[in-house]
């Protein structure tokens, strides 16, 4: 983990795993929460994954050294708004 943190592994796997490790959480804490029909918990949940992906949004702008930055944060930013798009609409999935 320190590795990790250390940017050892560069900063396109660091930023994959710690993104995939907040939506695992959020799928997992949401869809209880969705289960129990606790829609406040829900709530709550929902605004600390996306607190989170901004977060590791400004840990990529603040760690990338390399070229067009704004082109890399569009694309970063778009497709984690899609999968936090997917994930919400998944763990809604245990209203029925």
């Amino acid at each position: 983990m320190a590795k990790l943190l250390g940017g050892d592994y560069g900063l396109a796997i660091t930023y994959w795993i710690l993104y995939m490790f907040g939506a695992a959480a959020f799928f997992v804490f949401g869809s209880q929460a969705v289960d129990a029909k606790a829609w406040i918990n829900y709530l709550l949940i929902v605004a600390v994954m996306l607190a989170y992906t901004v977060i590791l949004i400004i840990g990529v702008r603040a760690a990338y050294k390399g070229p067009q930055l704004w082109k890399v944060m569009s694309r970063t930013s778009s497709v984690f708004m899609i999968i936090n798009i997917l994930v919400g609409i998944s763990t809604l999935g245990f209203v029925y």
